[in-house]
């Protein structure tokens, strides 16, 4: 694990440094400059606009209760491409590039965990919804048993600490109207 730390952290920026010396050597220093600006300027804003078409995908696929493991792998990508393309350097855009393509970011996604996750339980991922194509309404709380002349069990002698009523709705029809 401290090889792949050695790598990232000395190798990758030592291999930026030979790429940008050897480019500015041929095109000229403040060319070099420009053109890491213009390949971060560019892929960002790419990265911004897929990045908000993966947010609706996600949305639509929790929605209509599909799996939500290809938005996600989406994300996660974009994700990377974004901190690959914000450092200056041309291999770090070059591997940004790389990942703003979506059958690229499919096909790492299907080779890594995601991919085994999705192999292993797809249930996992699906949103629940109820016959009506509603979502279910979850209410979490705290409560304690009183028997019927209000008072409280002897099983639980403590004072709740928040007690609110709340009154019985009338009773609905099978279609929830």
């Amino acid at each position: 694990m401290a090889w792949v730390f050695l790598l990232i952290f000395v190798g990758v920026p030592l291999m930026e440094l030979s790429v940008l010396i050897e480019v500015g050597s041929d095109i000229g220093a403040f060319s070099t400059i420009l053109l890491c600006l213009l390949t971060a300027a560019v892929g960002l804003s790419l990265i911004r606009m897929q990045g908000l078409k993966v947010i609706a995908d996600l949305q639509n696929a929790s929605q209509d209760g599909q799996p939500l493991v290809e938005p996600l792998v989406h994300g996660f990508f974009l994700l990377i491409a974004g901190v690959c393309l914000f450092f200056p350097g041309f291999v770090t855009d070059a591997i940004g590039g790389l990942l703003l393509i979506p059958p690229v970011r499919l096909a790492l996604g299907r080779a890594g965990p995601a991919g085994a996750a999705a192999r292993g339980s797809k249930k996992f991922y699906y949103s629940h919804r109820s016959d009506s194509g509603k979502p279910t309404i979850i209410i979490d709380g705290d409560f304690t048993e009183t028997d019927s002349q209000g008072g409280q069990n002897d099983n639980d002698a403590r004072e709740p600490e928040d007690t609110k009523t709340i009154e019985e709705a009338p009773p609905t029809d099978e279609k929830g109207a």
